[in-house]
């Protein structure tokens, strides 16, 4: 077993703990989904086994502009753990902790900041601006509810 699959099978069950679940689902890319609100959080591990990277597309096919970029500007003036960045017409929401020195806790602040966030700032940017949110309606089974 390699050092990044004993990482994985570590962070799976840290989300296992963190979110109280009796399963943790793994998609087709190895990557741990959570819903919450409008947005849809994915659990990453990454470089090679030593980092976990939760990310989001908060909103999809958005015409990235000064305003846009404002909006952006403050929202990362507010995160903690997360950043907000533009990659085509996409916003990310993302953040990244070492595996080594994880804790539930800690992914679950991580996951939940990435996917509040992602939340409401996709929500509001598609309002505003245009795009879309993986969940128009919003997902009522959000695993980062406390």
């Amino acid at each position: 077993m390699s050092y990044e699959d004993m990482a994985r099978s570590h962070v799976k069950e840290l989300a296992r703990e963190a979110f109280e679940l009796e399963e943790v689902v793994v998609d087709a890319d190895g990557d741990l989904p959570f819903p919450c609100g409008t947005a849809m959080v994915y659990v990453s591990v990454e470089h090679g086994g030593h980092a976990v990277r939760a990310w989001s597309a908060a909103v999809r096919g958005i015409e990235v502009r000064k305003a846009v970029l404002r909006e952006l500007d403050e929202a990362n003036a507010c995160a903690v753990l997360a950043r907000l960045y533009t990659r085509g017409s996409t916003v990310y929401v993302e953040g990244v902790l070492p595996v080594v020195t994880l804790r539930p806790q800690d992914l679950g602040r991580l996951v939940a900041e990435v996917g509040r966030t992602a939340d409401r700032v996709g929500a509001m940017l598609a309002a505003v601006h245009g795009g879309s949110v993986v969940f128009p309606e919003g997902c009522d089974a959000s695993a980062v509810d406390e």
